[in-house]
């Protein structure tokens, strides 16, 4: 399978400027700031993804995300991100691929999150 890894810092201000995009109210229970469940979705634009089809749009499919521990400023995360299986399907308008995907962070070798995506490409893919 095709596996991707990166180090990602997760600053204050990240969180802040994702938060305010999606008109998210700031938690902070215990004083540290905390990042929305779906933050973990950006972190895909520091990847350079060379099995997904970039001249044709990507369609989102569905999404996943499993957390054992908050995602909080100032963590430093080894992200893994792994196409797990990819699917031809026929539609309506034509061919369908479907790209399975699995974003696994950790912090000092802690599981914090899993994230599951499924994009999908409309004509040959692949």
């Amino acid at each position: 399978m095709n596996k991707l890894q990166k180090r990602i810092y997760v600053s204050a201000k990240s969180i802040t400027q994702y938060a305010k995009s999606i008109e998210f109210p700031m938690p902070t229970p215990s004083g540290e700031l905390i990042a929305p469940a779906t933050m973990p979705i950006i972190f895909w634009s520091e990847f350079d993804i060379p099995w997904l089809p970039m001249n044709e749009p990507l369609i989102h499919g569905s999404q996943q995300f499993s957390y054992e521990a908050p995602l909080t400023a100032g963590m430093t995360l080894d992200c893994e991100l792994s196409l797990q299986k990819v699917e031809k399907k026929a539609g309506r308008h034509g061919s369908l691929t479907l790209y399975t995907h699995s974003l696994v962070c950790t912090s000092k070798n802690k599981l914090i999150v899993t994230a599951e995506t499924v994009l999908i490409s409309v004509g040959d893919g692949l």
